[in-house]
C-alpha cells in the first residue's frame, strides 16, 4: 500500500518538476571598441591644369561676344594644335557694366596636359593672343588619384586593425571582428602652383613657370571593434 501511495504522489507532480532543464552556459560578454585610424601617401602630381579667360567690352552685347568668339577660336585652334593637351570650354557669360554705357563678356577655356612645359609654353602663347590666367594647378590624374586612394584606405585598415587588437591585448581580451567600417577619402583637389618669371619663349613672351611638389592623397577608416574575453 505504501508503494501504491509514493506511485500515486509521484505522478501527482508536475511534469516539469521531474524533469529540470540544464540552464544554459551564459554567453561571453562582448566589448565595443569604436575606434578610428588616418594614414596618407604621397604621389608627384602627373597633370598641370591651366584655366584661361578671354575678355572683351564693346558698346553692345553683339560686339562684345564676337570679339570673345574670335578670342576662344584662336585660343582653341592653337591649344588643339599642341599635342597631349586637353581642352574644354565653358563658363560664356555678358553683362552691362559702367551703368549699362557698355557690355563686357567672357569665356573660359580649359586645358589639361601631362608634359608640363608643353603646356606652360601653350600658356604663354596664349596670354599673348589676350587671354589672362585665371589658375594654373598642379594635379593627379584620375588614374593615379584612384590608385593613391586605395593605397591609403589599405594603410588606414592595417592600421586600425593593428591598433584594435594592441588594446583589445591591454584589455585581456581578444579581437574577433570589425563591425560598421566605413572608410572617408578627402578629395585632395589640385594644388595651386607660384608664378614666377621665366625665360622668354619662342612667342616673345615669358611663360609662366609651375614649381610642383608632390600631393598628399588620406583615407580615414572608423570601424566598431567587437572584442571577447581569451
Amino acid at each position: 500500500m505504501r508503494r501504491l501511495l509514493a506511485l500515486l504522489g509521484l505522478l501527482a507532480l508536475p511534469f516539469g518538476a521531474l524533469a529540470q532543464p540544464t540552464p544554459l552556459p551564459t554567453p561571453l560578454a562582448e566589448t565595443a571598441l569604436h575606434i578610428a585610424e588616418t594614414a596618407e601617401v604621397s604621389r608627384a602630381p602627373d597633370e598641370v591644369v591651366a584655366v584661361l579667360r578671354a575678355e572683351a567690352r564693346a558698346g553692345s552685347a553683339a560686339a562684345a561676344q564676337q570679339a570673345v568668339n574670335r578670342a576662344m577660336t584662336a585660343a582653341v585652334e592653337r591649344a588643339n594644335a599642341t599635342p597631349g593637351v586637353r581642352v574644354t570650354t565653358g563658363g560664356y557669360w555678358t553683362n552691362r557694366v559702367e551703368e549699362g554705357r557698355a557690355w563686357v563678356s567672357a569665356q573660359q577655356v580649359t586645358l589639361r596636359a601631362g608634359d608640363g612645359a608643353a603646356l606652360l609654353e601653350l600658356v604663354g602663347a596664349l596670354q599673348t593672343q589676350g587671354l589672362a590666367t585665371s589658375s594654373l594647378n598642379w594635379t593627379l590624374t584620375r588614374e593615379t588619384s584612384r590608385a593613391a586612394r586605395e593605397e591609403a584606405s589599405r594603410l588606414a585598415l592595417e592600421a586600425l586593425r593593428r591598433r584594435a587588437e594592441a588594446v583589445a591585448q591591454q584589455l585581456g581580451l581578444v579581437l574577433v571582428g570589425l563591425r560598421e567600417v566605413r572608410i572617408d577619402v578627402p578629395d585632395h583637389g589640385p594644388r595651386p602652383v607660384p608664378m614666377m618669371a621665366a625665360a622668354r619663349s619662342a612667342s616673345g613672351s615669358p611663360p609662366p613657370v609651375a614649381v610642383s611638389e608632390d600631393i598628399l592623397v588620406g583615407a580615414t577608416v572608423q570601424a566598431v571593434a567587437v572584442l571577447r574575453p581569451r
